[in-house]
């Protein structure tokens, strides 16, 4: 079983790692920076990023991904998130819950 210096070391590995988010709004891809990183009351790491598109039209987000300092793809989700104005935006939070389970518990 992993240790809890372990586990901590993956999310000192996850924070230090992760570099920057892709969002796709319709068939269009975008690049955004992490605007911070932090780690949660419970534990978990969570990864930020704004998501501002500069239109007059709606749009949806239909997939937000992490990347991470080699270009390499971390994590990915499907969304389908509405903006309805060049008002709106969203900040999209990432998180990761690091532990290990005991098999069968």
């Amino acid at each position: 079983m992993l240790t809890e210096k372990a586990i901590e070391g993956y999310k000192v590995y996850t924070e230090r790692t992760i570099s920057y988010a892709r969002y796709r709004l319709g068939s269009t891809w975008h690049t955004a920076q992490i605007s911070r990183k932090e780690r949660m009351k419970d534990g978990r790491v969570a990864v930020y990023f704004p998501i501002i598109p500069q239109t007059t039209e709606e749009v949806t987000i239909t997939t937000v991904q992490l990347y991470d300092k080699s270009g390499a793809l971390w994590a990915e989700k499907a969304e389908d998130i509405k903006i309805e104005s060049v008002q709106e935006g969203v900040l999209y939070r990432f998180t990761f819950d690091l532990h290990e389970d005991e098999e069968g518990t």
